[in-house]
């Protein structure tokens, strides 16, 4: 009976995870959701180029670790190329498929931007 129930547990994480990998929205959940990554998105997008301590000076509230974390799991994806000039300053742009993210987010802000007024009431701003 054990062996059985092991078979079942398994037959069900494999079944969630060919589920997570076959729905679309989980995907880009992944790879855009969180409190910061739509944010850093769109302020980079704005600024083409920008230094972390400029970043760091418009994304408000995040703290240093956070950004250089988020902006690393955001490189690893693909979505942000990290440049080191000959002065070995740092700047960071988005990546081709970084900027093909920005009709969607830009969707979503138009979105909210017109629903202000409910959205604040559910979240309390």
């Amino acid at each position: 009976m054990t062996g059985h129930f092991l078979l079942l547990v398994y037959k069900r994480d494999v079944e969630k995870i060919n589920q997570k990998q076959s729905c679309p929205f989980s995907n880009v959940m992944e790879l855009l959701g969180g409190k910061w990554k739509i944010f850093i998105i769109a302020r980079i997008y704005e600024n083409k180029k920008i230094r972390f301590n400029e970043l760091k000076k418009i994304v408000t509230n995040i703290s240093s670790q956070v950004l250089a974390r988020k902006l690393d799991e955001m490189r690893k994806d693909g979505l942000v190329v990290k440049i080191i000039n000959k002065s070995q300053n740092v700047d960071y742009k988005l990546s081709e498929f970084g900027n093909s993210a920005i009709p969607i987010i830009s969707a979503l802000k138009k979105w909210s931007l017109g629903r202000k007024k409910e959205i604040s009431k559910i979240v309390n701003i």
